[in-house]
């Protein structure tokens, strides 16, 4: 009761500053509070944007400049002449560019935050294995290219040429596509890091936004409460203490000169119902006549007049000041009209001052609506950034998986040579084991022929040895006259067969010589057809170890070109990860973008108080 009672007793203009400063602190504070959160929040979206939006759509551009790059590396390791490698690798150097960019500006971010997500993961150190990642890729591939441009080079020997290209087809199926692999896994690390800090950010942001949101309402809430209540209580005890002595200055008019005012306070109006109680006490005293009662009484009427056109509102009516009772009455009532003036005017100039403070915020607040909508779009376009990486991961996808069935099919056809190969190799050693075993048989041929021959050249001798004989049995007949005559005819018998013998066993022995020299020259071939067989045997055995170790690469090559493929596919499950991610990113956006609309209908509803207030008091004349 101390505190009410020293309340009332304030004078009533005290009352109003005292009660428009609190309000109108109350709505600076609110609208200090409402900036300082708009600033926060327009903070945190442009970190949202700054540290998540555009390291995601870095990343994304990375990855999808990578796997065109390998694209290019592949047809590049295919090319079979010079115009095909050229073609392969124009776009080469560009991509490996568009590649290291946005990659090099996100370190140079990332190496001022060193953040560390809420899943604990560590930005600048993924980051830090991406880079040597794609480093030690980009290496090795350079590497691969020019060992391809060699191989296309005129001055390289015809041999080595076939070699380089193997070796570099052999690189790029193993050892780069094992970094590629490492790379891309890389960077699907890289999106989902990327992905936790944009939705730690976006969280933060969230929470800003949300408490700027409350606080700002609040604010405003308890500004029109206690504005509305001071206002209303003042407005009370005012109306109720101007309408207690306009009831008094009534009955008094109608000649109850005994109505007194019941006012104990200390302020203007209760010292003016003093007053007026002092009045009515001295017109009791000095009424003595009816005219003098009938001039009081008129008096009185003006004065009831000049209170219910100011209780209207209008404060530049003044009472008039004359020698009598009244004229003190009318000055102290002019007085305190002057200073409820003041004070109007007061509460006028506060009231705009609080309606351009609701003007600064609610442009705030629209200003923030419109950061909001930025973002929204920003986040669309950047979403759209990581649609067209998985698509491009999904191509890429397509592509390994064409590569992993080419591959399945090298695998097949190596296979199949290598069994042909066996084939040949067995026929090979079927064959030498022929042609040995009929080397063997024309060797024995040789042999006998020379036995032959050694037969033969005893005939000849038996022949000579019976020609001799024939002819001497011939002279031995021919000595013995008639009796020998008959035995003369049996011995040129026997020296003609003799003879005919000898002639044969030449023939025999030129036959057998031919023979013997065609043996022994069919002999000499078919040792040279063995050793010819021996080394086309060798030759297939290489030739087999050789699809073997074909068949191996190429099972190799068939593995990580699935792998490839399977990671491919893992890249763009992984991709559409970070699109759903965005996508839910979007819809945050559109919801701080709503929560800045709705602040700022609150805001304008502030600043329709503002005005409402304004044109309240605009109600008054002053003078």
């Amino acid at each position: 009761m101390g505190l009410k009672n020293r309340f009332l007793n304030l004078r009533t203009q005290t009352k109003l500053m005292l009660g428009f400063s609190i309000v109108g602190a109350i709505i600076a504070v609110v609208g200090l509070l409402g900036v300082y959160g708009l600033l926060q929040v327009r903070g945190k979206l442009q970190t949202v944007y700054g540290d998540s939006t555009v390291a995601l759509a870095n990343v994304a551009t990375a990855g999808s400049k990578l796997g065109v790059y390998h694209n290019g590396l592949l047809d590049a390791a295919r090319a079979r002449n010079k115009t095909e490698f050229d073609v392969a690798t124009k776009p080469l150097a560009a991509l490996k560019k568009s590649t290291l960019e946005p990659l090099e500006a996100y370190v140079a971010a990332a190496s001022e935050k060193k953040r560390v997500t809420k899943s604990q993961r560590d930005e600048m150190k993924d980051l830090k294995l991406l880079w040597d990642a794609v480093k030690a890729y980009f290496k090795a591939a350079e590497g691969t290219l020019s060992t391809m441009e060699d191989s296309f080079a005129e001055a390289t020997p015809a041999p080595s040429k076939a070699l380089f290209r193997e070796l570099a087809q052999l690189s790029v199926q193993t050892d780069i596509a094992k970094l590629y692999q490492n790379a891309t896994q890389r960077l699907s690390e890289m999106v989902a890091t990327t992905r936790d800090v944009a939705k730690d950010l976006n969280d933060d942001g969230q929470v800003v936004a949300d408490n700027s949101r409350n606080v700002l309402i609040a604010g405003v809430i308890v500004a029109i409460l206690l504005g509305v209540t001071f206002g209303y209580v003042v407005a009370r005890l005012i109306s109720k203490s101007v309408t207690h002595i306009a009831d008094v200055a009534t009955q008094a008019a109608s000649g109850h000169l005994d109505a007194r005012a019941n006012l104990q306070t200390t302020d203007e109006l209760g010292q003016m119902a003093q007053a007026f109680n002092a009045m009515l006490d001295r017109i009791t005293g000095l009424v003595q006549t009816e005219g003098e009662r009938d001039l009081l009484q008129r008096r009185l009427m003006e004065f009831l007049v000049l209170v219910g056109e100011v209780s209207k509102g209008d404060f530049t009516k003044r009472g008039a000041v004359t020698e009598d009772m009244f004229g003190n009455l009318a000055d102290a009532f002019n007085l305190m009209l002057g200073q409820f003036s003041r004070l109007i005017g007061q509460v006028r100039d506060a009231a705009g001052r609080v309606a351009e403070s609701s003007k600064v915020m609610r442009e705030n607040a629209g200003q923030m609506a419109m950061t909001s909508q930025q973002q929204e779009q920003e986040t669309v376009q950047t979403l759209s950034a990581i649609e067209g990486l998985a698509e491009a991961m999904r191509q890429v996808a397509a592509t390994a998986g064409a590569t992993s069935e080419s591959a399945q099919q090298t695998l097949s056809a190596t296979d199949q040579g290598r069994i042909a190969v066996q084939e040949t190799v067995q026929g090979m050693q079927t064959i030498r084991t022929a042609v040995q075993r009929m080397s063997k048989q024309v060797k024995g041929l040789g042999d006998r022929s020379l036995e032959i021959s050694q037969i033969v050249s005893t005939i000849r001798d038996i022949a000579s040895q019976t020609n001799l004989l024939a002819l001497n049995a011939a002279i031995e007949a021919a000595g013995a006259g008639e009796a020998g005559a008959r035995f003369a005819v049996v011995a040129d018998q026997v020296r003609k067969l003799a003879e005919s013998s000898t002639h044969a066993a030449r023939e025999i022995a030129e036959l057998v010589t031919v023979i013997q020299t065609e043996t022994q020259a069919a002999v000499v071939a078919m040792e040279q057809e063995t050793q010819a067989v021996e080394a086309g045997s060798s030759s297939a055995l290489r030739t087999g170890e050789v699809f073997k170790d074909i068949s191996q690469i190429a099972q190799r090559s068939a593995e990580l070109a699935g792998a490839i493929a399977e990671a491919s596919r893992r890249e763009a499950d992984k991709t559409a990860g970070v699109s759903d991610a965005i996508r839910q990113f979007a819809g945050g956006a559109v919801a701080t973008r709503k929560a800045a609309d709705e602040t700022r209908l609150t805001v304008e509803e502030m600043a329709k108080l503002a005005e409402g207030l304004t044109k309240s008091v605009g109600q008054f004349k002053l003078a």
